[in-house]
C-alpha cells in the first residue's frame, strides 16, 4: 500500500470489504475499539505505526515505509499494485500473466 498519498482509512475499508470482513470483527482482531477503527476508515483519525502494521497483518496486506525518495521502478509498483487492487480476481490473473510474459520477453521487445 503506498501512503504517501493514499486515504489509509479509505484502503483499510477496501482491504476489509475485499475479505469480507466486518468492522468490528477487524477491529477486534487487530485488538482496537470498533469506535477508533471507524475513525480511521472515515479519515478523522490516522493510526500509530503499530496499530496500522497490526491491522495490516489481519488484513493479509504488506506495508511498506519508507523516509526517502521513491524510485522510478518503486513508483510503478506502486501504480501495478493499485491496478491490481482494484481488479477482479480473473483480471488480476490475466494481468499477472501478461506480465510474466513480458519480463520473459523483455530482451526481445526492446530490439
Amino acid at each position: 500500500m503506498d501512503i504517501r498519498c493514499t486515504d489509509l482509512g479509505k484502503e483499510i475499508r477496501m482491504l476489509r470489504s475485499m475479505r469480507g470482513m466486518e468492522r468490528a470483527e477487524l477491529a477486534e482482531a487487530a485488538g482496537i475499539s470498533d469506535s477508533h477503527l471507524k475513525k480511521i476508515e472515515s479519515g478523522t483519525r490516522q493510526p500509530g505505526i503499530g496499530t496500522y502494521r497490526k491491522i495490516m497483518q489481519v488484513l493479509g496486506a504488506g506495508m511498506v515505509v519508507m523516509d526517502e525518495g521513491w524510485t522510478r521502478k518503486e513508483n510503478c509498483i506502486v501504480k501495478v499494485q493499485g491496478i491490481l487492487i482494484d481488479s477482479t480476481e480473473e483480471q488480476a490473473v490475466f494481468m499477472a500473466s501478461v506480465m510474466e510474459a513480458i519480463a520473459q520477453n523483455i530482451g526481445k521487445l526492446a530490439r
